[in-house]
């Protein structure tokens, strides 16, 4: 009788890891399979202003200056997020979730000319470090490389 509680506790905790694993991002498949357009900042509306790795690596912040405010809403989408795809590793980042402040990303329905905006992607795990070619994931579309500062 004790083994099965056992054994049901530690399938209980692989359940829960692969859970959390999979939220972050870490266990996400490439889009290697799926038809992703490669677009330039401008269809966006944006300029990038730098992709830099932060809390001891925990976290990628992705700035961006808006241009074009009607294309730029795709990137605050409060139903799609975008994702940071490394060109090394494969590895697929999501926008994390936190229950007191919500996504980690700008969610303004009208944005501003000129005005800087932010994204953090978790890099739980650290599979992107700096230096490392990267790309950002809205829906079907890609874009250009950024490299990790």
């Amino acid at each position: 009788m004790k083994n099965r509680g056992m054994q049901r506790l530690q399938i209980l905790v692989w359940l829960l890891t692969l859970s959390l694993l999979q939220a972050s991002g870490a266990l996400a498949s490439s889009d290697a399979g799926n038809k992703l357009r490669q677009v330039d900042w401008q269809e966006w509306g944006i300029e990038p202003i730098h992709a830099r790795v932060t809390a001891n690596g925990y976290m990628i912040e992705f700035r961006y200056k808006v241009v074009d405010p009607e294309k730029a809403t795709i990137l605050s989408d409060r139903k799609r997020f975008p994702y940071m795809l490394s060109m090394k590793s494969r590895a697929k980042l999501s926008v994390p979730y936190f229950p007191t402040v919500g996504f980690i990303k700008s969610n303004r329905k009208f944005l501003h000319p000129g005005k800087n905006y932010t994204a953090m992607f978790s890099n739980e795990g650290t599979h992107m470090l700096r230096g490392d070619q990267v790309r950002i994931q809205v829906r079907d579309q890609v874009s250009q490389v950024l490299t990790l500062q």
